[in-house]
């Protein structure tokens, strides 16, 4: 079955979101080493777009030959043409502006001061890039459902807990009815019987994903619930068991993300929501 994936769409992808699009499209039947390559481009559109086929290949834990059969699949001639779609993505970015992005990195700079700068920096271009990159479709879709729900139930573990804590106070201050799922105790799936068709589930989860959140929110799925994820891609397992999907991605600084511009696009969902049911219950 796998040899005849490049033939399943012979167009070729004319630019970045049609190019995710394809490779959402793709992703089910793709083997385990071109998801793996999947994965590592839409999570690291830049380090595609500016490195060599070595390089990438050896970030992402494959063979150049994996990322040229990848690009293959996409419906491209092979890598290189795959690598355009994504160099046009960066144009009008400023240069110098990348370019310093990466003496920051390569400094080894470690005075509080530096490790400010540097996460500063990188919130900065995480969030031109939300902007940008946003699919205001998906983000309507989710302000509709959970304006409609009767609760709003919230779940995040881990580095995604502080995003579903923070809705819960700010969704609550606004007067929306949220439900923040925690995990302790270990009866987070039992928690699973008081969500019913009428409310909407808010998840978020990052790489490495939680099973538990994922689970969860499968089951939820299957049982009619509207799910809306927050996650760092398309190819995320929550996005299968989703109604909606919210993509944001954090540039890192050596091994650290931020939650920056996930709570920009968190605090955003929940402003508009409550405009929303305030202008919904006056009518």
């Amino acid at each position: 079955m796998t040899e005849n994936l490049n033939v399943i769409n012979p167009d070729i992808p004319s630019d970045y979101e049609s190019l995710k699009a394809r490779i959402s499209t793709l992703s089910d039947s793709m083997p385990k080493r071109l998801l793996q390559c999947a994965r590592y481009a839409l999570a690291n559109p830049d380090r595609i777009a500016l490195g060599t086929t070595a390089e990438i290949a050896s970030a992402a834990g494959v063979q150049p030959s994996t990322l040229v059969r990848f690009a293959q699949t996409l419906g491209f001639d092979g890598f290189s043409q795959m690598q355009q779609i994504f160099q046009g993505q960066l144009v009008g970015r400023n240069s110098e502006y990348t370019e310093r992005l990466t003496k920051i990195r390569e400094s080894g700079a470690n005075t509080p001061g530096s490790i400010l700068s540097s996460f500063a920096e990188r919130s900065k271009q995480s969030l031109d890039e939300l902007v940008r990159q946003i699919d205001t479709n998906a983000m309507q879709s989710a302000i509709d459902m959970l304006t409609g729900a009767e609760t709003i139930h919230l779940l995040g573990l881990r580095r995604a807990y502080p995003v579903v804590s923070y809705l819960h106070y700010t969704l609550g201050k606004m007067g929306v009815h949220t439900n923040l799922l925690e995990g302790t105790g270990g009866i987070l799936e039992e928690r699973l019987q008081f969500i019913s068709e009428k409310d909407a589930l808010f998840v978020s989860t990052f790489s490495p994903y939680s099973p538990e959140v994922v689970e969860l929110a499968s089951k939820a799925f299957g049982r009619g619930v509207s799910v809306i994820a927050l996650t760092d891609s398309v190819l995320s397992p929550i996005a299968r068991v989703s109604s909606t999907v919210l993509e944001v991605n954090e540039a890192e600084h050596g091994a650290f993300r931020s939650l920056s511009t996930t709570m920009c696009l968190a605090t955003s969902i929940a402003v508009a929501v409550g405009d929303a049911r305030k202008w919904t219950s006056l009518s």
